[in-house]
C-alpha cells in the first residue's frame, strides 16, 4: 500500500510539473494592515522594467537579495512583487505610469518624515540591483498612506484552496486592482471619501472580489516624477481570485473576468457611480510575482 500510493503521488507530481505555474501567494500581509497606536502606515510604490534582456538576473536579484535587503530597515516592514497584466480591457491607464514591475513595500512609522525612502538604497544598506535601470525617469515611485482597513468580504467567503487530496484542481490566480481616483470639482475630501468606502462595500459583493483598502496620497508628498506625472489622491486597491487558462498570455483571462464581472456589477447598479474626476481616473491589474515577506523571512 505504500509503493501504491508513492507512485500515486509520483504520477500526481509528473502531471502538475507539466502545467505551466500559476501564482499561488495570498496578497498583502494577514490582518486588517493598520497601524498600531502613535503609528501611520504608508505603502511605497515602484514601478519598472527591467533592462532589456536581463529579466532573468533581475527577478532573481531583486527577490531575492534587494527586499531581504530592505525589509530589515526601521520602518520597512513588508514588501510584495507583482506583474502587469496589459491584456486587460478597457485599459484606462496613462503610458507614463505603468512600468511591467511593481513592488509595494509597506512601511510604518510616527509620520512620513521619519521614513527614508531614498537613503537605504544611496547608502549602501540596498545592494545595487541587477538588470536596474537607474536613468532618470526610468522608475515610477510614489507614497499613499492607509486611511482604512482592509476590508474583506462580508459573507465572510475566504480564497480556494482545494483539499490536499486534490492534486488536480488548480487555485485560482491572485490579482490586485490599482483603483485611482480624484473627486470632482466642488467635492469635498470628507464626502469622496465616504463614496469610496461605499463603492469598496459594494465591490466586495462581486463573485471573485475578496478584499479592499483605501489610501490617500499624504498631504506633504509631490508627485512622482514632478512635472511629468501627477498621481490621484485616493487609490483602492482591490484583491482578487479568478481561473486563468493554461496559455501562453499567462494571467490575462482570469483578471479580464474580474475586470468584466466589476463591468456588469456597475452596469447593473450593484457597484453606483462616485463624483469622480474622470479625466485622473486610471485602473490596472496586476498579478502577484511573489509571497509577501516581512523581516521573519530574512532574520534567523
Amino acid at each position: 500500500m505504500a509503493l501504491k500510493r508513492l507512485l500515486l503521488l509520483a504520477g500526481a507530481m509528473m502531471a502538475l510539473a507539466a502545467v505551466p505555474a500559476q501564482a499561488q501567494w495570498s496578497i498583502g500581509q494577514p490582518g486588517n494592515r493598520v497601524a498600531p497606536a502613535g503609528q501611520q502606515r504608508f505603502v511605497l510604490l515602484v514601478m519598472i522594467d527591467p533592462l532589456p534582456g536581463t529579466e532573468s538576473v533581475f527577478n532573481e536579484f531583486y527577490q531575492n537579495t534587494h527586499m531581504g535587503d530592505l525589509v530589515q530597515l526601521p520602518t520597512w516592514i513588508g514588501a510584495q512583487r507583482f506583474r502587469w497584466v496589459p491584456e486587460v480591457t478597457p485599459r484606462n491607464v496613462p503610458r507614463p505610469f505603468i512600468r511591467g514591475n511593481l513592488i509595494i513595500w509597506d512601511q510604518e512609522a510616527e509620520n512620513l518624515s521619519k521614513i527614508d525612502n531614498a537613503g537605504p538604497v544611496i547608502g549602501g544598506k540596498s545592494r545595487i540591483i541587477a538588470g536596474f535601470d537607474y536613468s532618470g525617469g526610468a522608475s515610477v515611485a510614489g507614497t499613499y498612506q492607509v486611511i482604512g482597513p482592509r476590508i474583506a468580504r462580508p459573507d465572510g467567503r475566504k480564497a480556494f484552496m482545494p483539499p490536499v487530496t486534490d492534486f488536480k484542481t488548480p487555485r485560482p490566480n491572485r490579482y490586485l486592482m490599482m483603483d485611482y481616483y480624484d473627486p470632482a470639482a466642488g467635492v469635498s475630501e470628507a464626502a469622496f471619501e465616504t463614496a469610496l468606502n461605499g463603492r469598496i462595500r459594494e465591490g466586495l459583493g462581486i463573485n471573485g472580489f475578496m478584499g479592499a483598502q483605501l489610501f490617500r496620497l499624504p498631504p506633504s508628498t509631490a508627485p512622482a516624477n514632478p512635472g511629468r506625472l501627477s498621481l490621484p489622491k485616493y487609490l483602492i486597491m482591490w484583491e482578487g481570485e479568478a481561473a486563468a487558462s493554461i496559455g501562453p498570455v499567462q494571467g490575462a483571462p482570469g483578471a479580464q473576468s474580474l475586470q468584466n464581472a466589476l463591468t456588469a456589477a456597475t452596469m447593473a447598479g450593484q457597484v453606483r457611480p462616485i463624483a469622480e474626476n474622470a479625466a485622473t481616473r486610471q485602473s490596472s491589474w496586476w498579478i502577484t510575482m511573489s509571497p509577501y515577506i516581512d523581516k521573519s523571512d530574512f532574520v534567523r
